[in-house]
């Protein structure tokens, strides 16, 4: 029985990011020695991920694959998943996968019959005949019309099949010239024509993109004048439904199908009708489509119908980005076929053993297939040179291996390899069997002082019939190391800070233990010339800071850091919410120094006097015991005396600490009950620092999610009041707040973990992060950065990026956003480069040392749509 109905009720898998992470490690020292090449490349290894395959351009530029040679291995790969037992009711079908044998399709053997089909199309080998005859055997007993099985929920998926059976009749019928097969395809003509599928929804919209994109095609080449006109009524329906809301439609993935298959199927139906309009309409919302889907079941089906979307674009619309996109995405999930057997999984984070055969087969015909044709008979090519994927320090030398491929029908002999540069001149011949690569070892390059190195390789083979891709170039940059010096003092009083220092290579990829400025605040580092930032963790009272140096030799520093306004305590053993409270300070301008009481001990108490203003905030997460030790609330309780700010935070802390003095004379607080009802959290009205907080959520949105319980609170003492309320009907405290007459000194105490606070994106009225953190600083008197409001910054979209795409540097402008930081991410959701516009808000971004790809710019703080850059080789 076929078990089409399977992958329809699949089951989500979890969401598994591709964590890939750039590491460069740099090690300081006070009065360190310079390091040595060998040092250097132990400690501060370059590795580029898998996921960053460079998006090669379509001709004359070299590839990283040989496509036909893939194609082969793909067809192969699928006729090891055929039923070849002729007594079975399966004979001749395509299992699902390597992990799932028992499962075989409909659509997974129209989609071989298609790959079979183009193999002796563009090759003229009839490698695949008997498995072609098998396949028809298996759709005439199991058609697509009859994949929904009868149940009319999946009505869709026999749509979806019916689309795939006119693609495969079309390309077998193209190759072979047999019409033999024409009454099935007539067949899924009259279930495509009989059912519609919902315009609502996703899947519906994805699908009849799908099946009339592959119906039009079909119909024009039949001469099928019904079933054209209903393609083209449905790729409209399409059209004006990613019109809608185009961002947000096109960047979704659902089964095995993404926002790039509506794209697909409106550029090959209305799009191929009127090829002016097509033009137009692929121009502008080719923009919406994503970079990469990097997470999700299934997302490798999801970046292939992607792919294919960019295919698309650049077909009708004529933009080469369009067919950078569609080659780059192409690549990088070939890089997922790691053991060669022709197959990828569909989900990213797979391993080979859950290949699967349809998402293999989409990568020939919506991906592959494009980069074949034409195809000669003698075609020797380059490929882009095997590269090291590590950092370069002169001196140094490095192998060169440049990877030539028979990329034409016919074997090749004496195919002549060519390797010059400065300096450099390396010959080799081979002989190049059909489809073989071979990679080469010539002599090693030497790199002797740091700069910039360039290879060019140059194949020619007797009788080659395509000049266009005879050559590759290949460039190196080799770094140099250099010592940057300097001192580390405080801003006001030019003292000496004691502190650690950390270095950041090429982006913030790097946290490493880099060592401690010596009594005089002195240190050394040994650095590449690169850009680098050099972060200080001063001990307390000092603030925390970071610096951006372009280092191009020798360099010295005079690095200094003001007194923090005031300490911040985390007393969660586990989990970590520091950012929380951190990125609110940051955002209102107030500096703060850190301390872990699990990890280093009790705080450091005597330096509150010497902060800015003394002014603790305390926090403990997760943490329903140990809350606040003895000692720790001696000790406040001690600096209350002389004058103390305390902003006490968590769950369980009222629970824990109910009935002692702490909590009920010093902080002024009754312990009422757990568990409060409600996720908003109200100021009160009657409370003048209340009536400054509208309300905010304590559950979603942006919040650390984390409360599983909300004390309720009582003011006890004189001087105590209630701040915040979890009901504004029954009055159930959230917060109070206490002022000690005799001592000025002023305690908020919260029934919750101010880390869970949000805005949800439905109430814009409430109070974020940032805004309840400034409430209750105010009211410590701790001065903050929004006293003035700031004038409106333009959103994100008013940056621009001249050229793009481009090749080595890009200048992004925008409209009045000075000092703007931007944060540059890779395709893996990696920061690679930070960046902040100048006083004429533009800033140059050179992207030489990172390999070629797609990049996506947002603000370092803040919402906004992401700008999209192509960096070519």
């Amino acid at each position: 029985m076929n078990s089409s109905a399977g992958r329809p009720d699949r089951a989500r898998l979890e969401r598994l990011g591709a964590a890939l992470v750039l590491l460069l490690l740099a090690r300081v020292a006070v009065a360190s020695r310079i390091w040595t090449p060998a040092e250097f490349e132990a400690a501060a290894c370059e590795r580029r991920p898998a996921l960053a395959a460079r998006p090669d351009l379509l001709d004359p530029s070299p590839r990283r694959y040989n496509y036909l040679e893939r194609i082969r291995l793909m067809a192969d790969f699928v006729a090891r998943f055929q039923v070849d037992d002729s007594t079975s009711p399966d004979f001749g079908g395509i299992r699902e996968a390597k992990h799932q044998p028992h499962i075989i399709e409909t659509d997974n053997t129209q989609e071989a019959i298609w790959v079979w089909s183009r193999w002796y199309e563009l090759t003229g080998r009839d490698d695949y005949r008997e498995n072609i005859r098998r396949a028809w055997h298996y759709v005439h007993n199991f058609p697509a019309w009859r994949e929904h099985e009868g149940n009319p929920q999946n009505i869709w998926y026999a749509v979806w099949n019916c689309g795939l059976g006119f693609m495969a009749e079309s390309r077998y019928r193209a190759a072979y010239g047999d019409t033999t097969f024409r009454a099935y395809a007539d067949s899924c003509r009259g279930f495509f024509l009989e059912n519609p599928l919902s315009p609502v929804g996703f899947r519906g919209n994805f699908v009849t993109g799908q099946s009339s994109g592959m119906a039009y095609a079909h119909a024009l080449e039949t001469g099928d004048a019904p079933l054209r006109d209903s393609a083209l009524a449905r790729g409209a329906r399409v059209r004006d439904w990613i019109e809608e809301d185009a961002a947000a439609r096109l960047a979704v993935g659902d089964w095995a199908m993404s926002g790039g298959t509506a794209f697909w199927g409106v550029a090959n139906t209305v799009g191929r009708a009127d090829t002016a309009a097509g033009r137009r309409w692929v121009e502008t919302y080719a923009e919406s489509l994503p970079g990469f889907h990097p997470t999700g079941s299934w997302n490798c089906s999801h970046n292939i119908w992607l792919a294919n979307a960019y295919r698309a674009a650049a077909e009708r619309g004529g933009d080469i980005r369009n067919w950078r996109m569609h080659q780059y995405l192409l690549d990088t999930l070939l890089t997922l076929d790691t053991d060669r057997d022709g197959g990828i999984p569909a989900t990213w984070t797979d391993p080979p053993s859950r290949d699967q055969t349809w998402v293999s087969t989409y990568l020939h015909f919506m991906a592959m297939d494009v980069y074949t044709t034409p195809t000669f008979d003698r075609d020797a090519a380059q490929l882009e040179f095997v590269t090291l994927d590590r950092l370069l320090i002169a001196p140094d030398s490095v192998e060169v291996r440049p990877a030539l491929a028979n990329v034409g029908l016919k074997d090749l002999t004496g195919a002549v390899t060519t390797v010059t540069g400065p300096g450099y001149h390396a010959e080799r011949t081979t002989p190049l069997p059909f489809l073989a690569i071979d990679t080469l070892a010539l002599p090693r390059l030497a790199l002797p002082a740091p700069g910039r190195y360039a290879l060019a390789a140059v194949t020619a083979a007797p009788g080659d019939e395509n000049p266009a891709n005879d050559t590759a170039r290949v460039e190196f940059k080799v770094y140099g190391i250099r010592t940057v010096s300097g001192t580390l003092t405080d801003s006001a009083t030019s003292a000496p800070i004691p502190a650690r220092l950390y270095v950041t290579i090429a982006g913030d990829t790097l946290v490493r233990d880099s060592g401690r400025t010596d009594p005089g605040g002195n240190f050394t580092l040994s650095i590449i010339d690169t850009t680098i930032a050099i972060t200080c963790r001063p001990e307390a009272p000092w603030y925390r800071r970071t610096w951006e140096f372009a280092i191009t030799g020798d360099t010295s520093v005079s690095l200094t850091s003001p007194t923090a306004h005031l300490l911040l305590v985390n007393n969660d053993p586990a989990a970590g919410y520091r950012h929380y409270y951190t990125d609110a300070l940051d955002a209102i301008g107030v500096t703060w120094c850190a301390w872990s009481r699990p990890d280093s001990g009790p705080p450091p108490w005597h330096v509150v006097p010497a902060l800015r203003t003394p002014t603790v905030i305390y926090y403990t997460g997760d943490a329903t015991t140990g809350t606040v030790p003895a000692p720790d609330r001696d000790s406040l309780a001690a600096r209350g005396e002389d004058r103390l700010n305390l902003l006490l935070t968590g769950q369980g802390i009222a629970a824990e600490l109910a009935g002692t003095a702490f909590l009920e004379d010093f902080c002024g607080v009754r312990y009422d009950s757990t568990r409060a009802p409600g996720f908003f959290v109200f100021g009160d009205r009657a409370d003048s620092l209340g009536r400054l907080i509208h309300a905010f959520a304590v559950t979603g949105g942006d919040g650390a999610g984390n409360q599983r319980s909300r004390d309720a609170l009582s003011p006890l003492r004189n001087g105590a009041a209630t701040m915040l309320v979890h009901d504004t009907l029954a009055g159930i405290g959230a917060g109070i707040r206490r002022t000690d007459a005799a001592t000025g000194s002023r305690i908020i105490t919260l029934g919750f973990g101010f880390e869970a606070a949000n805005r949800p994106s439905s109430r814009p009225d409430f109070l974020d992060r940032p805004a309840l953190m400034e409430r209750m600083l105010s009211w410590f008197r701790v001065p903050t950065g929004v006293a003035e409001p700031k004038p409106a910054r333009p959103p994100l979209a008013a940056l621009r990026a001249r050229p793009n795409p481009f090749c080595a540097v890009v200048r992004f402008e925008a409209a009045q956003m000075p000092g703007e930081r931007l944060i540059i991410r890779d395709v893996t959701g990696r920061p690679v480069a930070r960046l902040r516009l100048g006083d004429d808000s533009t800033v140059a971004w050179d992207a030489r040392d990172l390999p070629a790809g797609v990049y996506f710019i947002t603000p370092e703080r803040g919402r906004a749509a992401p700008l999209r850059v192509v960096r070519l080789r």
